[in-house]
């Protein structure tokens, strides 16, 4: 929980306990998603790590989420689709794809829905400006 003050009505100062926003990181057990859970923890980001795309797109659906991060290997529609039903349930929900370089893998997130694809070795610095839309 993050807190901030806030004025009321009698003009006094209170903490207003605002829901830190909420990362659900379906990257596996990578070094990389380690990486990332520790730079949004850093950021007061709750998050969730699952060891797959479609663990990682039931948590979306149970929870609030501000930003998914799915990791998407060659050959698979699995993680296509968690990621066009993530968006259709969670429109607001930012849904990032990493997976292998190739156009071809970038066509296919933006049809989807994902607003970013990233390759694998894109690091955290990439991976943390896509999420926060910088």
């Amino acid at each position: 929980m993050i807190g901030t003050r806030s004025i009321n009505t009698r003009g006094t100062a209170e903490l207003v306990r605002k829901k830190a926003p909420r990362l659900v990181l379906g990257l596996g057990l990578s070094g990389l998603a380690a990486a990332v859970e520790a730079h949004f923890r850093n950021l007061g980001w709750e998050v969730i790590r699952t060891e797959n795309g479609d663990e990682a797109g039931r948590q979306a659906h149970r929870t609030r989420t501000t930003a998914v991060v799915l990791g998407m290997a060659p050959a698979t529609e699995s993680v296509l689709l968690t990621c066009a039903k993530i968006r259709l349930t969670r429109p607001t929900a930012r849904v990032i794809l990493v997976g292998p370089e190739g156009q071809q893998f970038a066509r296919h997130a933006r049809f989807a829905g994902a607003v970013g694809y990233l390759p694998e070795n894109a690091g955290v610095a990439a991976i943390a400006r896509a999420v926060l839309g910088n």
